[in-house]
Formats: structure tokens, C-alpha cells, sequence
């Protein structure tokens, strides 16, 4: 059985035009009211909304009624959903992106009776129609990072962690992350390790003719001096991560 709290507050304020504000007309532009008791309070805060918040339209599919949140001078930036046939108690608000943004209280009979009081299609309202009076919206400025949109379409928002893998380094630098691509030889290796799949053991160059590399694994390739009665070797870059090396002598180049 459904517990409902506050009932002489929402008996008090069943005929009042709260949450809305007292000058709200609640008629659309098609000439369709909206019941003034049809909530007994709410809670909207919408990432970057400004100026009035307001319901600016109301639209019935099926038995689908969509209620859309949004403002004066960003539109429609939020909406509440659900099915007239099976109304909820109370109404959560989502936005565009499917995070929470606020609740409507009201009931499962005041709901209902809303999707069978307007026909189908859309109803618009001015923002003087249905204006939320100001201590039912929490104000949030459009600043910074609230969510981040993946690629399939969904959203990860609260408390994210970045984690930088595969030779990605992530770093926090005066309030900003800053991302560092450097690469890992071992990256394909650890990915093959984790399908269960064999791969050969990374080797690099351990020495050139004896000579082993210096303190940071590096070989120096130096071409030699043009005062050679002999073969000169010449190494030049050769477009992204080629190597081009000619031997140039006496008979002529010999490209190798």
C-alpha cells in the first residue's frame, strides 16, 4: 500500500496555482488549460537554463504523455515521460541526455486524468502560462563539465574516473586535464594476454655490431663525414616512422 506524507500540505495547496507562479494563465496556445492542481509541488534544475523556466509544451502520443521543460532563452532542455494508462505517483524530469533534473509531485489520478484531457498532438504554452514560481527552480549555470557522451549514445555522469591506458597519460594542470599520447610496445601484447591468445615476446634491438644503446635504450645512427675515400652511409627520414639508408660510394648510390 502507497504511503503518502505531507497530506494537509498538499490539501492546502491543491487549489493554489504552486508550483507555478500566481500570474501563470496555464492556458496553451491551442486553448487547452492545464489543471492548476494537476502538481502538488516541484523541483526543477536544469543545466543552463536562463531567464523564466517553464513548461513549453505538452505532447500526447498513443498513451504517451511527454511533458517538456525548458526556458526562456534556451528552449526545450528537459522533459518528464510516462504512460496515462499506468500513471506514476510522482514525476521525475530528465534532460536532453537523460541525466535527473528534477521531480513533479503529484498523483496517479491527477496524471491520468491529464493524458485523457488533451487530444493528441502537441499543446504550446507562453512562458507567462506556465511560469515555475522561482523557489521551485534551482538555478545551474552552463559551465564546465557535467557529463561526458560516448559513442553508443550513452552518458556517463556524477563521479567519473578517467584512467589513462596503453601509453595514454592523464594529468591534472592548473584546473585543466591534460592528455599525452607517448605509446606502449607492450599495449597489443596485454590485450592478446587478455583474450587468452599467444603473442611473441616484444624484443628491441639489444646491440649493433657489439655496440650497445645508450643509458635510455636509444641507438645514435649518425651518417659519416663526405672526406671518405670509401662508402658513406646516409640515414633520412622517409615519411612517419621509416627510415631511408643509401650507401653512397665511389661507383655511385646503392639504395638499401
Amino acid at each position: 500500500m502507497l504511503d503518502i506524507t505531507a497530506t494537509e500540505w498538499r490539501n492546502n495547496n491543491r487549489n493554489a496555482n504552486y508550483p507555478f507562479s500566481d500570474a501563470a494563465t496555464l492556458m496553451s496556445e491551442q486553448g487547452v488549460p492545464l489543471d492548476r492542481d494537476v502538481f502538488d509541488d516541484a523541483r526543477i534544475y536544469l543545466v543552463g537554463a536562463s531567464g523564466r523556466i517553464f513548461i513549453p509544451r505538452i505532447n500526447l502520443t498513443g498513451s504517451i504523455v511527454t511533458i517538456y521543460v525548458g526556458s526562456e532563452d534556451s528552449g526545450e532542455l528537459g522533459y518528464a515521460r510516462y504512460d496515462y494508462n499506468s500513471p506514476p505517483e510522482d514525476l521525475g524530469v530528465l534532460d536532453m541526455l537523460g541525466r535527473p533534473a528534477g521531480i513533479f509531485v503529484s498523483d496517479g489520478r491527477r496524471l491520468a486524468a491529464l493524458g485523457t484531457g488533451f487530444g493528441r498532438g502537441d499543446y504550446d504554452f507562453r512562458a507567462e502560462a506556465t511560469e515555475f514560481a522561482p523557489s521551485a527552480v534551482i538555478a545551474l549555470p552552463d559551465a564546465g563539465i557535467w557529463g561526458i557522451l560516448l559513442d553508443d549514445g550513452n552518458v556517463l555522469s556524477g563521479e567519473v574516473w578517467l584512467i589513462g591506458e596503453n601509453g595514454v597519460v592523464l594529468r591534472e594542470e592548473d584546473g585543466f586535464v591534460r592528455v599525452d599520447v607517448m605509446g606502449d610496445p607492450y599495449a597489443a601484447a596485454k590485450e592478446c594476454a587478455d583474450l587468452g591468445r599467444p603473442f611473441p615476446v616484444f624484443c628491441g634491438i639489444k646491440t649493433i655490431n657489439g655496440i650497445s644503446p645508450d643509458a635510455n635504450g636509444d641507438f645514435k645512427l649518425l651518417p659519416g663525414g663526405n672526406m671518405s675515400s670509401g662508402s658513406i652511409l646516409r640515414i633520412s627520414p622517409n615519411g612517419p616512422g621509416r627510415l631511408k639508408i643509401r650507401l653512397l660510394g665511389v661507383s655511385g648510390v646503392k639504395d638499401g
